[in-house]
Parts: C-alpha cells; sequence; structure tokens
C-alpha cells in the first residue's frame, strides 16, 4: 500500500488552524467525511473513541489520528500542516505539526494497519518531514508526500515530475 493510495490531492491541507486536538480532528473529520460522504459527527466521534484507546502522537512533530468506519469500502486519508503544531501525546512531548488522519473501512484492522505502517514510515523519514515543512503550496507538498520524484530537485522539478509531464 502506499499513501497515493488513499489520499488523494484535494485532500492536502497545507495550513489548518486549530488550538487543540479537538478541533483539529473535527477540521479533519469534515474534510474526510465530506470526500466519502459520511456524517462528520460519525467520524468524528470515531476518531475520539479510537485517540482514547491508543497513541496518536508519534513523535517528531507528527501524528495520525485514525478509526475504522462503518460505510466505506477503501481507506481515506487526510493530510494537513498544522499551525501551529498541537499536543497530539507523543511520547518525545514534541506538538505535532504534521498529521495523517486515516479512516478504513469497518472490521479491516489489516487495511488499518497497512495504511498506519507506511503513513509512518514516510513522516519518519528526516528529508520527507523536512520537505513538508517546507513545501509552500498543494502540489509540492503532494509531490512529497505520496512519491521520490522530489528527491534531489528543486520544487518546480519535482511538481512537474509527480504529474508526469
Amino acid at each position: 500500500m502506499k499513501i497515493a493510495d488513499f489520499i488523494a490531492a484535494d485532500r492536502v491541507i497545507p495550513r489548518l488552524f486549530g488550538t487543540n486536538k479537538r478541533s483539529i480532528l473535527k477540521e479533519l473529520a469534515d474534510i474526510g467525511a465530506a470526500s466519502v460522504n459520511l456524517d462528520p459527527t460519525t467520524v468524528f466521534d470515531a476518531l475520539l473513541e479510537r485517540q482514547d484507546s491508543t497513541t496518536i502522537g508519534l513523535g517528531r512533530g507528527t501524528a495520525i489520528p485514525h478509526a475504522t468506519i462503518v460505510g466505506i469500502a477503501a481507506p481515506v486519508g487526510v493530510f494537513a500542516r498544522l499551525q501551529p503544531p498541537v499536543d497530539f501525546g507523543a511520547v518525545d512531548g514534541i506538538p505535532a505539526d504534521l498529521v495523517v488522519m486515516i479512516l478504513a473501512p469497518q472490521d479491516d484492522n489489516r487495511t488499518l494497519l497497512r495504511a498506519l505502517s507506511c503513513t509512518a514510515r514516510r513522516l519518519r523519514e528526516g528529508d520527507v518531514a523536512a520537505r513538508l515543512r517546507s513545501a509552500s503550496d498543494v502540489e509540492t507538498l503532494y509531490a512529497v508526500l505520496v512519491s521520490d520524484v522530489w528527491s534531489g530537485a528543486d520544487p518546480a522539478e519535482m511538481i512537474g515530475r509527480a504529474s508526469g509531464n
């Protein structure tokens, strides 16, 4: 599984403003729910329930809130860069500024774990995290998030490579 399998460019938010974890989860739930025609309250409640039972702050300024949801057939993700960073309870105590919310089909923990794993690996890559923090637009953020075409390239070049031009 790759991040591009569940995050589309229209679900990349370059600046999400929120003062706490709850407000960020609400915004992410609204965006994710709208993309698959679900009730945003249902998604928000599922995220809250899941975050009460597991850590969603990965550390190094990253977090992956997640839940399984009735009514979707495939995983759905939303990437957001937070301003200011928000405490998601990571062990290292660093507030998160890079967040990927993942929704997976109900009773499909295997798919959820695969999506979590590929996302965690990607966000822990130092070059990826640095580029995500410095990118100036959605196209660049998406290219960095889902591919390695940017490696060693300037941002203008990577947008063309990521889109196949």
